[in-house]
């Protein structure tokens, strides 16, 4: 059985007041010394013992059993020493039972307390045998200060744990309501994976069964057409399943990449063209040929992928692709004429299977990963992919790779801008 309270939550605290305590008895002991009060010269190393062992246990120590057991020890011998130990014994058995009940397991406190009885009997016989001035009033001084102190102590054991239970029930519900937001999360994308996927699977099963049924009925154009359509709704379920697996494997860490030299210009081609293909943007690049980079050509087509479906549902009638030269990154500039990301939005939009428009708002597919996946792919490259607004309006999307060294020295001009001022229709 766990204590209701972790020790570490309040042992700063408990031991700051366990130091100040220390330092009080010290300051009395040396006052007590001055004036002749023989128990005195002996309370002083009980304090100063206990000073010490406060400031230690302050950023020390995992459980609180030694420290009871310790100050039990150390209260009952100050009850010996000065000769009366009825009331400040009983204050360092409430102690006890507080804290043990408190901080320790059941059993651990039951073995505590038990502890302290058996120091406290034997005292309670010893004690008369002390100091008999027990009429002094300084005497009485010495038990209304070390009980007040007593008092706080115990005081600042139950504030610690009020605070402490307090901040636990915070952590429950906060466990609580991100779990409900993982459930939801994992409703919202099975739901989504499902839509996904239901769409090409129904052309392709549609397609192939007007294919199986009507072969020899139709022209052989249609044929082609059909199985054309199959192949591209194939196509994008096999794009769909790489995305939903490719970032498990990232925090896995079990991604390889395989990178070599190639020519970024002929990539984005060829991309840009699997996926403006069926859409009447007007898509122009400013990207040379010659940019030789430094990556996984898959990964890189992935990302480039990702980026263009995002523009190709919220960006528009116009996309253009543009490019930087660094002296190590290239950065290619996907941006359009859309309505642009609310500013809010912009680092939401990179977050697992968010989507800026939810629920009923939602009226482009997809499962929120393109963007996300973009990312953790281009820094695991040692690139990047961040948003930037498009003025007067429209989006920006800025994905930055690794140049080949064949690349790095070329003169792109001081604008850093490939010079070409025709662009490229793709």
């Amino acid at each position: 059985m766990q204590a209701p309270v972790a020790y570490a939550e309040v042992r700063q605290r408990v031991n700051t007041v366990r130091t100040l305590f220390g330092i009080v008895l010290l300051g009395m002991a040396a006052t007590g010394i001055i004036q002749g009060m023989t128990p005195a010269r002996y309370v002083i190393f009980a304090a100063a013992y206990l000073t010490a062992d406060g400031l230690w246990r302050r950023t020390n120590g995992t459980s609180a059993l030694p420290m009871l057991l310790t100050d039990t020890v150390v209260f009952s011998a100050i009850a010996v020493i000065k000769g009366n130990p009825s009331l400040s014994l009983a204050v360092t058995f409430m102690y006890l039972l507080t804290g043990a009940l408190l901080l320790l397991p059941l059993f651990n406190a039951a073995g505590a307390v038990a502890a302290g009885l058996v120091i406290g009997i034997p005292v309670v016989a010893i004690a008369p045998l002390g100091d008999p001035v027990i009429s002094s009033t300084r005497y009485v001084i010495f038990d209304v200060v070390t009980v007040a102190l007593m008092s706080l102590l115990i005081g600042s054991l139950l504030y610690g744990a009020v605070q402490a239970l307090h901040a636990s029930s915070l952590r429950h519900q906060n466990a609580l309501a991100a779990e409900r937001r993982a459930v939801e999360l994992k409703d919202e994308f099975v739901s989504m994976v499902s839509h996904e996927f239901r769409t090409p699977l129904t052309s392709i099963a549609g397609f192939s069964e007007t294919l199986r049924a009507n072969w020899s009925e139709l022209e052989p154009e249609e044929i082609s057409e059909f199985l054309v359509i199959m192949r591209q709704e194939a196509h994008h379920l096999s794009n769909l399943v790489e995305d939903i697996l490719v970032i498990p494997r990232i925090e896995a860490g079990r991604l390889r990449l395989r990178p070599h030299e190639f020519d970024l210009a002929s990539e984005i081609a060829a991309t840009s063209r699997l996926v403006f293909a069926d859409t009447s943007k007007e898509v122009n690049s400013y990207i040379p040929s010659g940019v030789i980079v430094n990556a996984d050509r898959g990964r890189v087509g992935q990302i480039l992928r990702n980026l263009f479906d995002n523009a190709r549902k919220y960006g528009g009638d116009s996309v253009k692709l543009d490019g930087d030269a660094g002296t190590e990154l290239y950065t290619i500039t996907v941006a359009d004429n859309g309505p642009g990301i609310p500013e809010g939005d912009w680092e939401r939009i990179f977050e697992h299977f968010e989507q800026v428009g939810k629920g009923d708002a939602r009226q482009t597919e997809g499962v929120g990963l393109g963007l996300p996946i973009a990312r953790r792919l281009a820094r695991a490259m040692g690139g990047d992919v961040w948003y930037e607004p498009r003025f007067p309006t429209g989006a920006s999307f800025r994905f930055s790779i690794k140049l080949a060294r064949t690349t790095s020295d070329r003169d792109y001009g001081e604008a850093g801008v490939a010079e070409q001022t025709e662009p490229t229709e793709v």
